[in-house]
């Protein structure tokens, strides 16, 4: 019967510990959504206007450029948010 108990509660604490994981990609996800929200929505807003060439002459306008730049966007927020999680998990602000 011991060994049940034990099964019993391995298993209680693997549906913790996914409940905690869900809980903290949920967090670091809706964080990131936030922080992008901050940049400029297209690669041609991003490239400085004082700048000697065109967003044009560079490349900025292809289509391409803009799936780098969302994807740049997306790494820099979910790296902050990840961050951010650690900082507000030290601090006691989650689980």
């Amino acid at each position: 019967m011991n060994a049940y108990a034990n099964f019993d509660r391995a298993e209680d604490q693997k549906e913790v510990q996914h409940e905690l994981q869900v809980f903290r990609e949920e967090w670091i996800r809706n964080k990131a959504d936030q922080l992008a929200t901050i940049f400029p929505q297209c690669a041609m807003e991003f490239y400085p206007t004082h700048s000697r060439f065109s967003p044009y002459q560079v490349g900025l306008d292809s289509d391409e450029a803009q799936d780098a730049y969302a994807e740049y966007v997306d790494q820099v927020c979910l790296a902050k948010a990840k961050k951010l999680f650690i900082e507000a998990q030290f601090m006691g602000d989650v689980a």
